[in-house]
């Protein structure tokens, strides 16, 4: 018992691979991620499923799943720990309790004894090589001793998303105090755990730069996002595109994106139609907000609200130009790099370059100004250039962006943490 509350979880008889020694991995999720929908649930599953063909994965998570997918095909052992149902008054009297300790809220709302119980169990009567978690949300359900075993993806780093999110105009007066608090909160979190832990990643090299120089943490590293490669017979010419479409897709209730969609409709779409009066807004995504359809109304038939779709497929494949004029800068536009690997070309701002680092006017065009993004967007629905950022572009994504690299960072740094310990 000993080697367990050291954390010294080690696998000495485990045989060599190619990629490694085999190790003995637990992950420790809030939620189950799958259906793969939203950015964080595609990059772990696809991780996990990457890391089960060559390792032993105990997958243990909070959620009960409605849908448990294909993962138990790969995993070799699944768990879902139920958390115990209690009254309105006792959740509410908790969240009071913790708040004034100065948890943030989204702690709260995930805090399991049961889930605590049972990662403590494993983790002492498991000798693991090394524990990986996806969520910052599931730090709460390991032991201290655990954490110098411990990488934990925690994709955008929460307190300089926070802080940057406030920034946007979507927000409210009291909305803008709220996150401010927030963000505080989880930013002394951070500072209470982060240092704690053997290594924490987020998914660029620019976020890490970011969190460290705000921060100052030396335990940070980062891995590739990922995309599923399109064969190049799928890839669409663009004289066989849709004329004028342009697409820009996304959970439309998502904050960035409803700001994003506003600054289009706003600032810039008017200027595409100068230029290109036959251009046509296909905003595609689920729950558009309704100050999204409140700005396009004024643009008639040139603005299609598509709202959720089975498959962004048609959309992406056939559209002359896919634009993302998110301000938020953090994270990995993953819009811009499904559209990439369809070979459409793409206008982004410098905030959604921000964790894709492609070169404006080779790769895609990058640019703030509403009168320049509305220009290139125009000059690509015209065809100028149009070849070389679809070859480029796609040639980028293809390159850098794959699953195979994603899982191979991760096993660099898990075979970091257990050499370590």
């Amino acid at each position: 018992m000993q080697l367990a509350r050291s954390a010294r979880l080690s696998c000495p008889t485990a045989p060599y691979r190619k990629h490694g020694q085999i190790m003995r991995i637990l992950i420790v999720m809030t939620h189950y991620p799958y259906p793969p929908r939203t950015g964080s649930a595609i990059l772990a599953y696809r991780n996990i499923k990457e890391l089960a063909k060559r390792h032993s994965i105990h997958f243990v998570c909070a959620d009960d799943a409605k849908e448990r997918g294909d993962l138990d095909e790969f995993v070799e052992h699944i768990e879902f720990v139920r958390r115990k149902n209690r009254s309105l008054f006792i959740k509410l009297l908790r969240y009071a309790f913790y708040m004034l300790r100065g948890f943030p809220a989204w702690m709260i709302s995930s805090m399991s004894n049961e889930m605590r119980s049972r990662v403590t169990q494993l983790i002492d009567q498991q000798d693991f090589d090394a524990i990986l978690l996806y969520e910052i949300t599931a730090i709460q359900y390991c032991p201290q001793y655990s954490y110098k075993n411990m990488i934990v993806n925690i994709e955008d780093p929460p307190s300089l998303k926070l802080d940057r999110l406030r920034a946007l105009e979507v927000w409210s007066f009291w909305q803008k105090v709220s996150l401010y608090v927030l963000g505080k909160l989880t930013a002394r979190y951070e500072k209470s755990i982060i240092p704690k832990l053997a290594k924490v990643l987020v998914l660029s090299e620019t976020d890490r730069q970011d969190m460290n120089k705000q921060q100052g943490y030396n335990n940070l590293g980062y891995i590739t996002y990922g995309i599923d490669e399109i064969p190049s017979t799928e890839i669409v010419s663009y004289e066989r595109r849709t004329k004028g479409m342009i697409v820009f897709s996304g959970n439309m209730h998502h904050p960035p994106n409803v700001d994003g969609a506003l600054f289009f409709l706003r600032h810039i779409f008017h200027l595409v139609l100068k230029e290109y009066p036959s251009a046509k807004l296909w905003i595609v995504g689920t729950s558009p907000d309704n100050r999204i359809i409140a700005a396009a109304r004024c643009f008639k038939e040139h603005v299609v609200i598509t709202g959720k779709v089975s498959s962004l497929t048609q959309y992406l494949s056939h559209a002359s130009v896919c634009i993302c004029p998110v301000r938020l800068k953090i994270g990995v536009q993953t819009k811009i790099l499904e559209a990439l690997c369809w070979g459409t070309p793409v206008v982004t701002t410098h905030a959604g370059n921000n964790g894709i680092q492609g070169s404006s006017g080779k790769q895609l065009w990058v640019e703030d100004a509403p009168d320049q993004f509305a220009h290139h967007v125009a000059a690509l629905l015209r065809g100028e250039n149009w070849r070389t950022l679809s070859g480029e572009g796609r040639k980028l994504v293809t390159e850098h962006f794959t699953w195979e690299r994603s899982t191979a960072e991760l096993e660099q740094n898990l075979e970091f943490v257990r050499n370590a310990a």
